[in-house]
C-alpha cells in the first residue's frame, strides 16, 4: 500500500496521458501536454512544492490498444488520466476508470453517450457532440432547410453524433432523411455508389461527421459528380473543420473544399490564449506557426491544468493518496484475471469531486463542468472555406441567442450564463433568420434552397380530378384540331399563378383522374397521393383532419364551409292574425296603456276650459276615447284649448307618427321575408326530417352526414350542377331532394341559377378550405403557401375568383341566409314613451298647482284665522267640496242655466 502522510504535501504527483502519438492531432497534443506540465511546475499558485509528473502512453485509434495502455497507466498508480483522444477508445477506458476510481479528463472524446451516469469518472473539457449538433441544427434551421443527409462512420462516435443531429433537427421542424453509415476503410467505389444514389434525390444539404481523411475523399468524389455546384450546401463538423488549416491541405484539396461550411469550437481571444501562443511559438519543440495549431491542443493543455488545480485542492484538503490492493477475481480457467490486478485509488471520488468543482479561465475559454462531467457554456463558430483558409461567418452559443453574426462576449457563455435554454433558442431561431456573408459552392452568394426539382429526375405528376360538372372549378377542353387536352378552371388558375411566385422553375404535367362521367372520390384521390402515385393533387380538395394525417396541404386559397341550400316557399301563410306580428305582446300592452294615460291627461288639462270635454261622465269618457284613438290617423275633431294640453298632444302625435311608421315597415318586412322563407331552417331541422338530401358525387359530405347518423338511404349523389338543381326543384314528392348539403362555392354556383328560387338556410356549420395537396414532407408545400398568401395580400387571388365566378352576382337580399323576422319590442321605443309620459305628468302637476293657488287666494281674501296646523287639512277638504260644486255648476251651464253656488261657508261666487 502506497501512502502519503496527512501533514505534509507529497514531493510529486503522477498523472497519465492517453492519445494517438502518430496522428496529426496527437503530435500537437503531445507538445501541448508537455508545455502544460512545465507551466504547472513553474506556477507559484498551483501545487506549490509538489512536482507534477506525466506518463504518456499511445492509444492509437484502436479501442483494444487504448484499453491496454490505460491498464498500464493505472498499474503505475497515476492519480488521473488526460484523455483518451477518441470516443471509441473512451468507451473502453471509461469502464477501467470507473473500476479503479481514476478520473479521466478527455480533450477529444465528444460522443454524447459518454455523458451517461454509467461513466461517472469520465470528464471532458471538449464540448459534447450534443452541443455541436445543436449548432449544426441551428445553422440548418436558420436557412429554413427541412431535410438533410448526414455521412458518419459506422461506429459509436458516428452513430451517436448522427442521432443527436436527428433529434436536434426534429425539434426545429426539420429532419435527417438519410444516415449514410460508412465502414472503416471505405474506398472511392463505395463512396461513389452512395453519392450517385443521393444525387437522384431532391435534398441538397449534406453534413459530414467523419474523420478528415474520409471527409476529403467524399468531397473529392462529390466534385467529380458535380455535387459541389450551386444549390448544394456542405457542412462539416469539428474533426474536419479543424483540419482545414493543416499543412496537408494541398492545392487539389483546396479545390474540393471551396464553399464548405465548417462548425467548430469558438475560442475567444483572451490573455490566457495570448500567453499560451507566445510560449507555443517560442518552444523549440513545436516548429509550427500560430495559425496551424489545432484547438484540441488547447483542450489538452486545459485538461492538464484542470487536473492540476483539482489535485491542489485535493492535497490541501489533507486527503491521502492511497491505492488499495485489488480483490483478485478468478477466471473460469482457474487463473487470475489480468484486470483484477489493478489497484483502486481510494481518494478517486474526492478527486473527481474536486475536478467537477474546478472553475478557471483556460486557453480555450471558460472551464466549468456540470454534474455529469460535461463542459458547460460552450460556443461554436461557423467558418466558410474560401481560398486556402476558412473565415468565420457566424456564431452560436448555449444561452438561447441562436445564430449570430457577432462573436459572444466573454461573459455570454461563462459559467454564470451558460444554462442551455432550448425553448428560448427555438423561438429566436424561428423568429429571425440571420444572413451570413457566405460564398457557397459554385461561388454564389445566394443561399441554396436545400432541395431541387425535379425529384428523381422526372417532371411532377399533378393529379387533377376530372369532374362531371362544375367546370368553373376544374374543367377540361379538348382541341380536335391538335388532338390536345387543356385543363382550366378556378383551381387551375390559382395553381399556375402561384407557381409564378416561386423562385425556381417547376416542370409538371397534369394527369386527369376520373372518367368524366362520375366525379372521382376525393378521399381515394388523396390516398393515391399518399401512395406516391402522384407528386401533387390540384383541384377542389378540402383540407380535412383525416387527410392531413397522410398528406400535406398548402395554405387554403378559398373558404369552403358546408351550408344547406333549400327552395323558398312560393306563397304566404294564411294567418288571419299576421297583422299583430310586428309588435311583441309587451309592446302592444304598452301602446294601449299609453293611449289611455295620454287621454286621461288631455281630459284633466281640457276639462275646465274646453266645453267639448264636459258633460255627463259617460259622454266625457266616450269623448276622451274617440279623441285619443283618432290621433292614430291624425283625424281628431276636438280641439285642445289649454296651453299644456296642446303641448301634451303635440308630443303624443310625434310618438304616434314613429309608431305608425315602424309598424308599417315591420309588417312589410315580415310578409316579404315570410314569402321567401324556406321550409327548412338549417342543418338541425333538416336532420329532424326524413326528407332525402342531395350532395356532390365524391364529396366528403357523405361521410360527414353518416357520422351524424343520417340514414344512407336518404343521401343522393349528383354529378353536375344541372342535376342538383333539377332534384332540388322537383322536391321529395317528385323523386328529388328537400335540400342540398355542400361546400359554399358549389352552393353559390347552384344558387346563382335563380337567386329568388333557392336560399341558404341557416349558417355555415363547418369551417375549412381548399388547398393543394403534396406528399408529407414536401418542401414545395411551404413555398406554395407563401405564394398563396402573397396573392391574397396583393388581391390577385380575389381577381381570379371574380373572373371564374362572375355569374355569382346576385341580389344580396335574396341571398340572406337568415330567414327569421325580428319583431319590434318595447326596448326600441322606451325613450319615446318616457318623453311622452314625463311631459304629461309635468303638465298635469303644473295645472293642479295652478288650481290650488287660485283656491288659496280665495281663502286669504276671507281672512281666515285657522291655525297653521289645521289649515292644510281644511284647505284640502274644502278644495274637494269646491271641485265637486264646480262640476255641478258646469253641468247647469251645459244645460243653459246659471246658478249661484256657495263655494265656502263665508263666500258666494257667481259661476
Amino acid at each position: 500500500m502506497n501512502c502519503m502522510g496527512s501533514s505534509n504535501l507529497p514531493g510529486h504527483a503522477k498523472i497519465g496521458a492517453l492519445f494517438a502519438f502518430n496522428s496529426t492531432v496527437g503530435k500537437l497534443v503531445q507538445q501541448a501536454i508537455q508545455l502544460a506540465v512545465r507551466d504547472v511546475n513553474t506556477a507559484m499558485d498551483v501545487l506549490n512544492g509538489t512536482k507534477l509528473e506525466m506518463e504518456m502512453f499511445d492509444s492509437g485509434c484502436n479501442p483494444v490498444q487504448g484499453a491496454a495502455s490505460a491498464v498500464e497507466l493505472v498499474k503505475r498508480s497515476v492519480l488521473a488520466i488526460v484523455g483518451p483522444q477518441s470516443s471509441a477508445v473512451a468507451q473502453f477506458v471509461a469502464h477501467i476508470g470507473s473500476a479503479t476510481n481514476v478520473p479521466l479528463v478527455s480533450f477529444g472524446a465528444t460522443d454524447p453517450n459518454l455523458s451517461e451516469m454509467q461513466y461517472p469518472f469520465f470528464i471532458r473539457v471538449v464540448p459534447s457532440d450534443r452541443l455541436q449538433m445543436e449548432a449544426v441544427a441551428a445553422f440548418i434551421a436558420n436557412y429554413g432547410w427541412k431535410e438533410a443527409v448526414v455521412f458518419h462512420m459506422d461506429d459509436d462516435y458516428g452513430m451517436h453524433g448522427a442521432s443527436s443531429l436527428s433529434n436536434s433537427l426534429q425539434a426545429r421542424g426539420s429532419k435527417v432523411i438519410d444516415k449514410v453509415a460508412l465502414i472503416p476503410g471505405i474506398d472511392k467505389d463505395g463512396i461513389d455508389t452512395q453519392l450517385i444514389r443521393l444525387a437522384e434525390r431532391q435534398t441538397r444539404v449534406f453534413v459530414l461527421h467523419t474523420p478528415p481523411d474520409v471527409g476529403r475523399l467524399i468531397l473529392q468524389e462529390a466534385y467529380f459528380h458535380d455535387m459541389l455546384e450551386s444549390n448544394y450546401a456542405w457542412i462539416v463538423t469539428d474533426l474536419m473543420s479543424n483540419s482545414l488549416t493543416d499543412s496537408e491541405l494541398d492545392t487539389n484539396t483546396v479545390k474540393y473544399t471551396q464553399g464548405l461550411i465548417g462548425v467548430r469550437r469558438f475560442v475567444p481571444q483572451t490573455s490566457e490564449l495570448g500567453i499560451f501562443m507566445s510560449e507555443w511559438n517560442n518552444s523549440s519543440q513545436s516548429g509550427l506557426l500560430e495559425n496551424q495549431i489545432n484547438p484540441y491542443a488547447l483542450y489538452a493543455y486545459d485538461a492538464v491544468w484542470a487536473i492540476a488545480r483539482a489535485l491542489d485542492s485535493y492535497l490541501h484538503d489533507r486527503q491521502a493518496v492511497v491505492f488499495q490492493e485489488p480483490i483478485k477475481l478468478p477466471t473460469q480457467s482457474g487463473g487470475e484475471a489480468d484486470l483484477s490486478q489493478l489497484k483502486i485509488f481510494q481518494g478517486g471520488n474526492k478527486l473527481r469531486a474536486h475536478i467537477l468543482d474546478t472553475k478557471f479561465k483556460g486557453t480555450s475559454g471558460h472551464i466549468k463542468f456540470d454534474n455529469t462531467g460535461d463542459l458547460e457554456g460552450a460556443a461554436f463558430e461557423f467558418v466558410n472555406m474560401v481560398g486556402k483558409s476558412p473565415h468565420a461567418v457566424g456564431y452560436w452559443w448555449t444561452n438561447g441567442v441562436g445564430v449570430s453574426l457577432t462573436p459572444p462576449i466573454d461573459q455570454a457563455f461563462s459559467s454564470s450564463n451558460a444554462a442551455y435554454n432550448d425553448e428560448a433558442f427555438l423561438s429566436s431561431t424561428q423568429a429571425n433568420s440571420t444572413k451570413m456573408p457566405i460564398i457557397w459552392p459554385g461561388k454564389v452568394t445566394d443561399a441554396p434552397r436545400g432541395w431541387v426539382l425535379p425529384k428523381n429526375g422526372h417532371r411532377l405528376k399533378i393529379g387533377v380530378p376530372l369532374k362531371a360538372g362544375y367546370t368553373q372549378i376544374v374543367g377540361v377542353s379538348n382541341d380536335t384540331t391538335t388532338n390536345s387536352t387543356s385543363v382550366h378552371g378556378f383551381c387551375i388558375s390559382v395553381f399556375q399563378a402561384a407557381l409564378n411566385y416561386l423562385p425556381y422553375a417547376v416542370p409538371y404535367d397534369f394527369v386527369l383522374v376520373g372518367d368524366g362521367v362520375t366525379t372521382p372520390t376525393y378521399n381515394d384521390l388523396v390516398s393515391s397521393l399518399a401512395e406516391q402515385k402522384y407528386d401533387a393533387i390540384v383541384g377542389d380538395v378540402s383540407i380535412l383532419a383525416e387527410r392531413l394525417k397522410i398528406v400535406d396541404f398548402t395554405q387554403p386559397y378559398i373558404e369552403s364551409g358546408l351550408v344547406v341550400l333549400v327552395p323558398v316557399k312560393d306563397k304566404k301563410e294564411n294567418n288571419p292574425w299576421a297583422f299583430l306580428r310586428p309588435f311583441t305582446s309587451v309592446m302592444w300592452f304598452t301602446v294601449l296603456v299609453s293611449f289611455l294615460f295620454t287621454g286621461t291627461v288631455i281630459w284633466i288639462l281640457e276639462h275646465k276650459v274646453n266645453e267639448e270635454f264636459r258633460g255627463p261622465p259617460k259622454a266625457q269618457f266616450i269623448t276622451v276615447l274617440t279623441f285619443i284613438f283618432s290621433t292614430l290617423f291624425f283625424s281628431q275633431k276636438e280641439e285642445t284649448r289649454s296651453f299644456f294640453g296642446r303641448i301634451v298632444l303635440l308630443i303624443w302625435l310625434f310618438v304616434i307618427l314613429i309608431i305608425n311608421s315602424s309598424y308599417t315597415a315591420s309588417l312589410t318586412s315580415i310578409l316579404t321575408v315570410e314569402q321567401l322563407a324556406p321550409s327548412i331552417k338549417g342543418l338541425e331541422s333538416l336532420l329532424q326530417t326524413s326528407f332525402p338530401i342531395g350532395y356532390q358525387t365524391g364529396s366528403f359530405v357523405y361521410d360527414y352526414l353518416r357520422n351524424l347518423n343520417v340514414n344512407p338511404l336518404r343521401l343522393k349523389a349528383y354529378n353536375s350542377r344541372e342535376d342538383s338543381i333539377k332534384a332540388l326543384t322537383d322536391g321529395p314528392s317528385r323523386g328529388g331532394v328537400a335540400a342540398i348539403v355542400e361546400e359554399l362555392p358549389y352552393i353559390q354556383l347552384l344558387q346563382s341559377v335563380n337567386c329568388k328560387k333557392f336560399i341558404i338556410a341557416g349558417q355555415e356549420f363547418t369551417k375549412s378550405g381548399w388547398g393543394f395537396a403534396f406528399p408529407r414532407g414536401s418542401d414545395i408545400t411551404s413555398d406554395m403557401s407563401q405564394a398563396i398568401l402573397h396573392m391574397s395580400e396583393t388581391g390577385e387571388l380575389e381577381r381570379i375568383r371574380t373572373y371564374w365566378f362572375q355569374e355569382l352576382a346576385c341580389d344580396d337580399s335574396s341571398k340572406d341566409p337568415t330567414v327569421q323576422s325580428n319583431q319590434l319590442d318595447i326596448m326600441s321605443f322606451w325613450g319615446l314613451f318616457l318623453i311622452s309620459g314625463v311631459a304629461s305628468i309635468i303638465c298635469v302637476l303644473i295645472h293642479l298647482l295652478s288650481l290650488y293657488n287660485n283656491y288659496r287666494k280665495h281663502q286669504q281674501a276671507e281672512g281666515s284665522t285657522i291655525t297653521v296646523s289645521k289649515r292644510f287639512s281644511e284647505h284640502f277638504k274644502q278644495f274637494i267640496v269646491y271641485a265637486d260644486k264646480a262640476k255641478h255648476e258646469e253641468k247647469k251651464v251645459a244645460d243653459g242655466k246659471g246658478a249661484d253656488i256657495s263655494l265656502t261657508p263665508s263666500m258666494t261666487t257667481k259661476v
